[in-house]
């Protein structure tokens, strides 16, 4: 499965995973582009809106592949293949069976969800459409999210990459045909995603059972096996509850931002998030790298080896944060007017928020990176308290700070609690990467 290089094989499984997540954050990027041309202020309000909910599935897509990445992996180190193996065949068991359920919630909760933020007329029409093509599209849109995971896990990195890149591509293509030529607004950008996710799912799904995959499963294996089940989604939990607080974020932003402002702010917000995105891609692209190298030697019990793809993995993660951390706070406007097409009232908002919300982009690479690690080596519970230490850190600046500083409030407060977060994820880590050091050095 690897070299002695430890390096090298951080590169050969990292590259491809950010060569493919950043393609899938230029394609959100284009594709909110395509929106913002397109339809305006009322487009990426209501695209901002809608995605929360379904973001639900993107989280649960995220618990699978990461969840059973780790124990597939932990079981290679270990040289238990058949246990893989099973584990495996679970995963593909759950993506199907959780797919169905929460396509449906989705469907179902779409025209209150939008309500709810406060979306009326036009944006909130645009919404449902939005949320409707995706939830009847769940069981694929989990599969695109959890199976490059689970084939990088297997061993083909590259093919993984492959799979992502054909899925945005066509994705980009498809959304220029239905947003800009044929004006099918939301319902064609999610058909667009839709049968891009397709694609990227049936490349993955093709070495899954291709004899290649020395994992390969077999008909026995298709039984529910509820423990095995559990395991896979208790050890990926944390990277679902990462979505899970994202999407509420965004919520309880949209809620503010229409309180203390209206449909405008709520759509700079919608392009902050775009440029956010693009670097929690790029941040997720070196966890997806990491975690398989990381499971892979804390299985096989070789912790220096651990600590150097730490290291590797915080060095390139961190380290670019900061340089896009930088191009934004001096050129905004470049970013913001992407999206706005000659709005100037939305550039002007748009500026302002860039330079008041993403100042310290690069500790959410830092957080990110943190709890995939604990994850990678099989510590649930550690990766689970970051998650919920953000949530617990986040909303009392979200309830106090609007009431003090009004809009400017709302842009601050998810930064400031990040550089709160990141200092007790700092003291776990620490302690993590000491006791590993301990047996070395006695």
């Amino acid at each position: 499965m690897l070299s002695q290089n430890v390096t090298r094989d951080f590169w050969r499984y990292t590259l491809p995973a950010v060569a493919a997540l950043v393609v899938s954050g230029l394609y959100q990027i284009i594709d909110g582009m395509f929106i913002g041309r397109s339809m305006g202020a009322e487009g990426l309000s209501a695209i901002n809106m809608a995605w929360p909910l379904s973001g639900m599935l993107f989280a649960v897509g995220m618990m699978i592949g990461m969840g059973c990445g780790a124990v597939c992996s932990i079981a290679q180190g270990a040289r238990k293949y058949e246990r893989a193996r099973q584990a495996l065949a679970q995963g593909l068991l759950l993506i199907v069976v959780l797919g169905v359920v929460l396509g449906a919630v989705v469907v179902w909760l779409a025209p209150a969800f939008m309500r709810m933020q406060g979306a009326e007329g036009r944006i909130a029409q645009l919404g449902v459409d939005f949320l409707r093509v995706v939830g009847m599209a769940g069981p694929l849109v989990l599969a695109s999210i959890a199976l490059p995971l689970l084939v990088r896990n297997l061993g083909a990195p590259r093919l993984a990459t492959l799979a992502m890149i054909t899925g945005c591509i066509v994705n980009v293509a498809l959304g220029y045909l239905f947003i800009i030529v044929l004006n099918g607004g939301l319902k064609g950008a999610a058909l667009a995603t839709v049968i891009g996710e397709s694609a990227s799912m049936l490349i993955c799904l093709t070495y899954v059972f291709s004899r290649r995959n020395r994992l390969r499963p077999q008909t026995q294996d298709a039984a529910p096996q509820p423990r095995l089940c559990g395991e896979v989604l208790s050890t990926g939990v944390s990277s679902m509850l990462m979505y899970l607080y994202i999407s509420l974020v965004v919520v309880l932003h949209n809620l503010l931002f229409m309180k203390y402002g209206g449909p405008l702010e709520v759509a700079a917000y919608g392009i902050t998030g775009y440029l956010l995105a693009f670097y929690y891609m790029l941040a997720e692209g070196i966890c997806g790298g990491m975690q398989p190298l990381v499971s892979y030697y804390h299985g096989a019990r070789q912790p220096r080896n651990v600590r150097k793809v730490l290291r590797l993995g915080l060095m390139s993660g961190v380290g670019f944060g900061v340089v896009f951390v930088v191009l934004l706070m001096l050129m905004p406007w470049l970013f913001a007017g992407i999206f706005t097409a000659g709005d100037e009232a939305l550039m002007a908002v748009t500026v302002q928020g860039i330079r008041l919300h993403l100042f310290v982009l690069f500790l959410d690479g830092f957080i990110i990176l943190a709890a995939t690690f604990f994850q990678a080596m099989g510590r649930a519970r550690n990766a689970t308290l970051i998650t919920l230490s953000n949530m617990l850190i986040l909303f009392p600046f979200l309830g106090v700070l609007p009431l003090l500083l009004g809009l400017n409030g709302i842009w601050l407060s998810l930064p400031i609690s990040n550089i709160c977060l990141a200092l007790l994820v700092g003291v776990m880590l620490f302690r993590q990467v000491r006791r590993m050091s301990a047996p070395q050095g006695a």
